[in-house]
Formats: structure tokens, sequence, C-alpha cells
């Protein structure tokens, strides 16, 4: 791409933030009036609640609604009590028998490695630091050693609480620092650690009987696994709620927030580099990053096994508490992209926090491959591109550019910038396929991204949601990895697409062997792309920001890929951007049974 039409396209990059930006804050001060009529109103409805309580009928009232008013209390309790989360939760978790299994297995294990957790304090509640330390010390896994770290408490009962923990168990270890803050406090902790293996937990958090033990039993089979993390959820109102089922690792979905969490397991020579005060609020996730450059060796459990206190000061509860961890997790992203030489910025998304890798499209031309589309919806399809560098042809022999995108005909972009939106992404080296969000003609979503289930058939992520819709943990608002994405709109290289479908094991990739997804099973033949893809090292991603309508009424992107089942079975049995836990039969990220 021309020097003049790199400008052109920064400065329309930078264009588009700032009208992101203009119009989230027209939202909020659209919101702020609303929230200034209603806190009017309130007051109103206060006041003459208040002359209707003082009142003789008001008083006859109350006492006539009471039984009501108990019965509706104890019925919303109850409800509460009993949600699914809570259900599917006590069907999961280990038993009380089941953990002194695990105790008696654990010393078996022919790999025992010393865990060294790393807990940093701070004016800690007594009752959440208690219970935090009875859950390391109820581990099924032994071997484990505890550090606390206390950076300048100034509460003399927390104080005299720490001091005190100590005498609990010979493995726990407490230092005491001036206020330096928190990664000031982690990197004391770590200079004390003795373990090969280094584990993370705050002071009011709770680890699972299992946790620990689930970590060294993936060592037995897995002892090249340099970091290990799991799923988690969040403790509210003294309650378990907000699960967070997450992929395995999965390098750009990282980029968009810290979705390994809090309890990550790491080898302690990775930790060396320690945690920069510089980024405090966000310090685990700088660190993550520095240590995904050096391994993707990062592996992932399936299990809930943190729970995360959700208070008033953390950024569970809400990260607009904490805008400079938010500010901090921006910056972690830059400067890692810096060090990997990748050219690109980190804007943050204000509607959902999430972060945007934005990178510039680069110098390649894309071929846009409509094929039986006429020319004047070719010509449609040109007036919606804010991209300078493409061509629109209708078929693949035809296509002279090094990118090639493959697009339904009957779908209509909802934004000028959806192509570049896809473009950025596809200038990582690592990225071999690009997939946007394909939106119904009734406005719901048909596909966002493609999951793999164990019976070998392929679904649609969200489909039938309202496009508006956040998606669980904001997954569908995220760019993210998929196994595959849908064929309707896939933006791959030229040249690997030439190369996959000249050893096509199915012959789905179009007659000719390079004449585009076959249409009759364009599901299967964009899985069988993808996963080729993922076989030479390039991932594929989905993304939110490239938005397509279909304008005639078609049935939800799915199918039955039984020969590639065959082919891939592992990636079939169990689609490593899917949990396991999560239902098969909607595919919409919902708990499972």
């Amino acid at each position: 791409m021309p020097a003049r039409a790199i400008n052109q396209y920064t400065v329309s990059v930078k264009g588009e933030e700032l009208r992101a930006a203009e119009a989230h804050i027209a939202r909020l001060e659209e919101e702020l009036l609303r929230l200034k009529d209603v806190k009017r109103d309130l007051q109103l409805l206060r006041e003459e609640h208040r002359r209707l309580r003082r009142s003789a009928e008001g008083r006859v009232a109350k006492m006539l609604s009471a039984p009501f008013r108990l019965f509706r209390r104890r019925q919303r309790t109850e409800a509460t009590e009993q949600d699914e989360y809570d259900r599917w939760f006590a069907r999961h978790r280990v038993s009380a028998e089941e953990a002194a299994k695990l105790h008696e297995q654990s010393r078996t294990f022919s790999h025992r490695p010393l865990i060294s957790i790393l807990t940093p304090t701070f004016n800690p509640n007594e009752e959440f630091l208690t219970a935090a330390l009875e859950s390391v010390i109820a581990q099924a896994y032994e071997n484990w050693e505890l550090i606390l770290v206390d950076d300048g408490s100034s509460d003399s009962r927390a104080l005299a609480l720490l001091k005190n923990l100590g005498q609990r168990d010979a493995r726990i270890q407490i230092g005491f620092q001036e206020h330096a803050g928190i990664s000031s406090a982690l990197n004391a902790a770590l200079a004390r650690a003795r373990g090969d293996w280094i584990a993370l937990l705050d002071h009011d958090d709770l680890l699972e009987p299992d946790a620990l033990f689930r970590a060294t039993e993936l060592l037995q089979n897995d002892p090249e696994a340099d970091v290990i993390y799991s799923d988690e959820d969040k403790i509210v109102d003294g309650k378990l709620a907000a699960p967070l089922l997450k992929p395995d690792w999965s390098p750009e979905f990282f980029r968009t927030h810290d979705y390994l969490g809090h309890f990550v397991v790491m080898r302690r020579d990775l930790a060396r580099t320690e945690f920069r005060s510089e980024f405090d609020g966000a310090q685990d996730y700088d660190l993550l990053m520095r240590v995904s450059e050096k391994t993707d060796r990062i592996r992932h459990i399936p299990r809930v096994l943190y729970h995360w206190r959700r208070t008033a000061e953390s950024t569970a509860h809400n990260i607009r508490r904490k805008p400079g961890a938010l500010e901090a997790g921006r910056r972690a992203i830059e400067e890692h992209l810096a060090r990997r030489q990748e050219n690109a910025r980190v804007t943050i998304d204000w509607e959902t926090h999430l972060y945007r890798v934005r990178r510039e499209a680069g110098a390649a031309r894309i071929s846009i491959i409509i094929n039986g589309a006429e020319v004047a919806h070719r010509n449609r399809i040109r007036a919606k591109i804010n991209f300078p560098n493409l061509e629109i042809v209708a078929d693949f022999k035809e296509a002279t550019g090094e990118h090639v995108l493959f697009l339904d005909s009957d779908l209509e972009p909802l934004d000028e910038n959806w192509l570049s939106a896809m473009a950025e992404q596809l200038s990582s080296p690592k990225i071999g396929a690009v997939g946007a969000r394909i939106v119904s003609s009734d406005d719901t979503i048909e596909s966002a991204g493609l999951i793999l289930l164990p019976d070998g058939s392929v679904r649609s992520a969200f489909a039938g949601y309202p496009r508006n819709f956040r998606g669980a943990n904001r997954q569908l608002q995220a760019v993210r990895n998929y196994s595959a994405v849908s064929a309707a709109c896939l933006l791959t290289q030229r040249e690997l697409f030439e190369k996959i479908a000249s050893a096509d094991a199915t012959g789905s990739l179009g007659p000719s062997r390079t004449g585009g997804f076959g249409r009759d099973d364009g599901v299967c033949a964009a899985v069988e792309f993808c996963l080729s893809l993922r076989q030479q090292g390039l991932r594929t991603v989905s993304v939110p920001y490239a938005e397509l309508r279909r304008t005639s009424k078609k049935e939800n992107a799915s199918g039955m890929c039984l020969d590639l089942q065959k082919l891939w079975p592992e990636m079939f049995r169990r689609d490593p951007y899917y949990n396991p836990n999560l239902s098969s039969e909607r595919a919409d990220f919902s708990l499972g049974i």
C-alpha cells in the first residue's frame, strides 16, 4: 500500500475511534440526564411514601401486609439460593469425601512439586482473609507454601491477625513491608518463594479444595506445561455467581482482557522478570503478557477452581471503580506488541471496557469474491467500504489480490469500516482466517463463529440472539478466537487458500479445488479450511466490529461434518475455544448439564 494510502488509513482509524468516543460520551450524557429525572421522581415518591406511612391508613396497611411481605421475601431468597448456577456447581465440585480420596491419590504422583502461593495484603478484612487461608489449608494437594506479604497495613486488628496466622500451619510465611504497592508486595513474596511453581491468590478470594491437585495432576501427563489456569466465578453477597467458563489458550482473546483471571500457576523461572509497579492494578496481566512471549505451553483446566470475591473496592465489582487498572492493562498490551515488533496501538471499547488492538491493514490488495453478484450489487458493496486497495470480482480465478474475501451475495455491510476491521487482523503473522459477525434479516445473530461438537456437528455461536446481545462474559463483543468461522464472509491470504485447496481431503473447497468454498456444504468447507490453517500454526478470529446483514431469509449456519470429525477427532471431541462445561445443545455459551 502506498505511503499516502497508509496515512489516509491511519487518519481514518483515528477518526473512527474519535467518533466512537464521542458517541459514547453522548450516550453517557443522555443517561445522566435520565438519571437526574429518575432521581427527582424518586425523591417525590419518597416524600409521598413518608406522608402515607405517617397517616392512619398507612399504619393499618403496613400491619395487614406484613405476612405477605415476609412470604415474598422468603420466596425471593429461596429462588436465589436455588438458581441455576448453584445447582450446576453443586453437581460439579468435589465433596469432602472426594477431596480426601484426591489427597491420597496425590501422594502417588511421581512429580510432586512445591507450589508457592503468593498473597499480598493491605488492610485485609479479617473474615475474608481467614476464609482464604482456610481454603489453602484445605487443599487436597499438600506440598505447598503460602507466602503472605503485608504492604504496610494501618489497621491494628489486621496486623494482629497476620502475626497470628503463621502459627496456624508451618507452611505459612508472613512478611511485612512499608507501603509500596501490590507489585512490590508480590515481588517480596516471590523472593521468599522456594517452590519451582508459583500460584497467585488474592487475600479475600477462595480456592476450591482440588485447585492445586488439578494443576499437579495435569503435570503428571503434560510435564512440558509452563502455565496453568482454570475456570472461576465470583462471590457476590456471600453466594457463588457469574461463572467464567473459559476457552483454552486464545492469544487474540487475551489481548481484549485478562481472561486467564486469578488462579494461574506458572513456573517460577518465568516470573523472574517480576511484577512491575508501573502496572499496578494490572500487574498480573502485564506479567502474563511477558510470559506469553516466552512460551505458548499455556494449559487450561476446565473446572471452576477459584472464587473471586466481588467487593466495592475490587475490579470484579466494576472496572469503572479502578480506571487506572484499565489504563495499565492497555499499556501492558501496547508494550507487549512493541516487544513483538508488531506495529499496533491499543484502544478501549468504552461500551464493553474491552481492549481493541488496532493495526495498519498493510499494503496487501484485497479481492472480494461475490459469486453470482450483479453489477449493481457490487457497486452497493463498494459504496459501503472505506478501504483503499480492493477489487470486486465474481470468481476466484479472476482475483489478483494477495488477500481474498469470500462474501455471500446477499450480505450487506452495516458500517463502512467493516473490511478495515477484518484486514487489521490479517496483518498479524499468526492469523490465517478472519470472520465477521453476520446478522440475520430479523436483526438476530446468524453467526459469530463456528463451534465443533462431539457428535460431528458444527453450530453457529450465539445464533438467534439479538444483535446487541453482549454474550456470556462479553464474548460476543470481543475479538475472539474460534476453531472456524463462516464461509459467508471469510478473509484469508490467497496463497494459503490455494495451498490448502490443492490438498483438500474432502473436495469441499469448490469443484475446481481453487474455485472457492463449495456452496452445497459451505459450513464443512469453512471448518476444513480453518482446521487446515491450524495445522500450519495459524489461528482464526472473529471480529465483532465487522458486521454484515443477510438481506434474505436463511437458516442458521450449521451442519454435520462427519468426514472432518474422522480427520480431526480431538478437535470435535473438545473444541479448544468452547469450554466443555458449556451447552452443546445450544452452542450459546450457556451452562451445560
